[in-house]
């Protein structure tokens, strides 16, 4: 694993360590525990929050999904980041130029912005994006 100053996790890093087990899962909750240990700082969104919520009610049920959105926001270690104009007009862009659907652009609008452009994913959709760096090892 690459040693990081700072990152955004994307919603997916939650969604496989509460839902799935095998290797992705369990570096996802390696990057958890990381952050927890402070070995970098963790930055997501309220997006965040509504995508794991939304995934987590498909798959696992309404009650698992409360009970994600607690532990999500309850996570001492996590800074979540304001979605405004300035990042919406910067997702825009992005989903102008490398045809991103709305919620990775803002995604990486935010990772660009505020993490140096580091993203902890394991969606190779943000790879096209210029100055990202997406990063599960």
């Amino acid at each position: 694993m690459a040693k990081l100053k700072s990152a955004y996790l994307d919603s997916n890093v939650f969604i496989y360590a509460s839902l799935y087990s095998g290797e992705v899962a369990e570096k996802s909750k390696e990057y958890l525990r990381k952050a927890a240990d402070g070995e970098f700082n963790a930055y997501t969104s309220a997006l965040t929050w509504d995508e794991v919520i939304y995934v987590v009610r498909k798959v696992a049920g309404f009650e698992e999904s409360i009970r994600a959105g607690r532990i999500l926001l309850k996570m001492p270690f996590l800074e979540f980041l304001d979605v405004d104009y300035a990042i919406c007009e910067d997702a825009q862009k992005l989903v102008e130029k490398y045809k991103l659907l709305p919620r990775d652009a803002i995604h990486s609008a935010l990772a660009l912005k505020y993490c140096d452009g580091v993203i902890i994913s394991n969606d190779v959709d943000f790879d096209v994006v210029e100055g990202l760096k997406r990063v599960f090892d």
